[in-house]
């Protein structure tokens, strides 16, 4: 048996194993470790679910993207052709801003993207306001029908009314542009309310960093506030989408079907007296009218400062003065179906297919497909074109012509009567016209090369070649169509450089003082376009040199040639003699 200090030392040796045995610390640490393991293991589950979230939301964000298109309606009317279309015109209004928007985007690279629209207006207001211009009827909420087409025609293409309160269009447009501005989907934002500086406001928040997912619509026939264009972002224009001229300067040509009667209404529902027609009883001849007897009567010229409230003579002015006539200045784009031949009156003046013949009674005995005979359609168009002409007042009224653009290649535009119309030609500023004069006079330009961009002549041409810019090549058309063309409103060249409707609002005709080579006929035709018709090519390369050997407009312009030494200083650039001219077919 152990004595006791065996026992003793055995109760040390055991105590010191107890102490020194790493087992149960490895055992804790083997607990803590698991418990480790298990909290690391729902962390990372949580992050892997999480990550698989993202990349579904991802991929949702990346399947459907899209661009906003946000128009204010009543500071963006569409452009007048499309209206005038009525209910055809809404559908193909939605085509061409679609197209439009497409077309932008291939150059961002963001073609994948759908395009949703949302226009904002007060529908009964803008058809209030569309109205006297002429451009819809005179009934409540006209633009219905067009507003209904467009909303048809694409499925992302919304035309909303947004009330009769002033700020109501402007709260929704903001709500969006707002709502959608974060949003990923959202890929880009088209913005087409320039026209109100409030909304620089509301665009001043996303410059920094978001600048690049907004661009801005400018619209020719809308105000674009300069404040807009400090704030950085890309700014795009859309020719043939909205309207080219304001609203309140458009300028009225003539009643169209029933636009007199719809003016009137509209000047009714809005409690003002409507516009005063002339009539036949009461109208005031401002030039040589067309009798049925076929001769010029000599009569006043209409006092184009009265038009516009300027005149300072008053009832003692020499000049008529006259009310301008309430009517429309729509015309339409002709689709390619309206492209027809006019082969066989391409060389016919319209004039000879208006004006009495010789044998004017048994003209008239003959009745034309609306049940009038001949006479009684002599008396209607010698009252149209005076009717008309008290409408040339206004400085702005050769705006209602085509614009360049507007007309398809190869093509020249007539009105209901087949008479030429020629591209509209916005005024110079007079030192583009000095700077042109000072070039002309070292050394005169060809006309051929700079407006058609070909000359015959070729390196051999006199003529200077050296390269205009663009403001200087419109006043040099505006010179150049200052030169009557031999053949009137009859003729079909494409790339005839004279004129063939007067532009000049400060020609004698119009009531200003400047001399005027052009024929009566150019100064009273309509300028509303009718249709589009291809041009005569083979007589542009057959007859490039000798515009003028014919001398069918000599009667025409035998009246007014000897005003041409009063009115000297209204010319801008001296023009070179009859002789030059047909010499090589050339303005200088």
């Amino acid at each position: 048996m152990l004595n006791d200090d065996e026992i003793e030392r055995a109760a040390r040796q055991l105590a010191e194993y107890r102490s020194s045995n790493p087992l149960p610390q490895i055992l804790d640490q083997y607990a803590t470790l698991l418990e480790d393991y298990r909290r690391l293991r729902s962390d990372y589950e949580e992050e892997r679910d999480a990550r698989e979230r993202y990349k579904q939301l991802a991929r949702d964000q990346e399947r459907n993207p899209f661009v906003l298109v946000l128009v204010d309606g009543d500071g963006y009317p569409f452009h007048e052709r499309l209206l005038d279309k009525g209910a055809d015109g809404g559908s193909t209004a939605a085509q061409l801003l679609n197209e439009a928007v497409k077309a932008d985007l291939r150059s961002k690279g963001l073609e994948q993207c759908k395009i949703m629209i949302r226009i904002y207006a007060n529908v009964a207001g803008l058809s209030k306001t569309l109205a006297r211009a002429g451009l819809v009827g005179a009934e409540a909420r006209s633009l219905g029908p067009f507003i209904a087409s467009f909303n048809r025609s694409y499925g992302l293409a919304d035309y909303l009314d947004a009330g009769e309160l002033k700020e109501n269009a402007d709260f929704k447009l903001r709500a969006l542009m707002q709502l959608y501005a974060d949003n990923a989907q959202c890929k880009h934002m088209y913005l087409a309310f320039c026209h109100d500086v409030g909304y620089v406001a509301d665009l001043t928040p996303y410059v920094r960093g978001y600048s690049n997912k907004f661009t801005l619509i400018k619209a020719p026939g809308t105000r674009f506030h300069t404040q807009f264009t400090k704030l950085g972002m890309d700014i795009v224009e859309f020719p043939g989408v909205f309207r080219r001229t304001p609203l309140e300067t458009a300028v009225p040509v003539r009643p169209t079907h029933n636009a007199s009667a719809s003016a009137a209404a509209a000047a009714k529902a809005d409690n003002v007296p409507p516009p005063r027609t002339p009539s036949t009883a009461n109208r005031v001849p401002t030039g040589p009218s067309l009798s049925p007897g076929g001769g010029d009567a000599k009569q006043g010229n209409v006092c184009r400062f009265h038009a516009v409230g300027k005149c300072k003579y008053g009832k003692t002015c020499k000049n008529i003065h006259v009310d301008r006539a309430a009517s429309s200045t729509r015309w339409r784009r002709s689709s390619p179906d309206d492209l027809v031949s006019d082969t066989n009156n391409s060389l016919q003046d319209p004039e000879d297919r208006i004006s009495p013949g010789s044998n004017s009674q048994q003209s008239a005995t003959i009745p034309a497909k609306d049940g009038t005979n001949h006479h009684q359609r002599q008396q209607k168009e010698s009252h149209e074109r005076e009717t008309l002409e008290l409408t040339r007042a206004d400085s702005a009224f050769a705006s209602s012509l085509p614009h360049r653009q507007d007309i398809p290649e190869g093509c020249i535009a007539v009105n209901t009567k087949n008479w030429r119309l020629d591209p509209y030609i916005p005024p110079s500023d007079p030192t583009i016209s000095n700077r042109l004069n000072a070039r002309i006079n070292r050394h005169r330009v060809c006309n051929n090369f700079h407006l058609n961009a070909t000359c015959d002549a070729g390196d051999s041409c006199e003529y200077d070649h050296s390269p205009l810019d663009a403001e200087s090549r419109s006043a040099l058309e505006f010179i150049a169509r200052s030169r009557p063309c031999s053949k009137r409103g009859g003729c079909r060249n494409a790339k005839c450089t004279n004129g063939h409707i007067c532009q000049n609002s400060r020609c004698k005709h119009y009531g200003g003082k400047a001399h005027c080579k052009l024929p009566f006929l150019s100064h009273a035709e309509d300028l509303t376009v009718d249709r589009f018709i291809p041009g005569d090519m083979k007589s542009f390369l057959n007859n490039i040199h000798n515009n003028y050997t014919s001398q069918a407009w000599a009667a025409d312009t035998s009246s007014t040639s000897s005003n041409a030494g009063e009115d000297e200083a209204d010319h801008p650039v001296s023009t070179p003699t009859l002789g030059e001219e047909e010499e090589r077919g050339k303005l200088y």
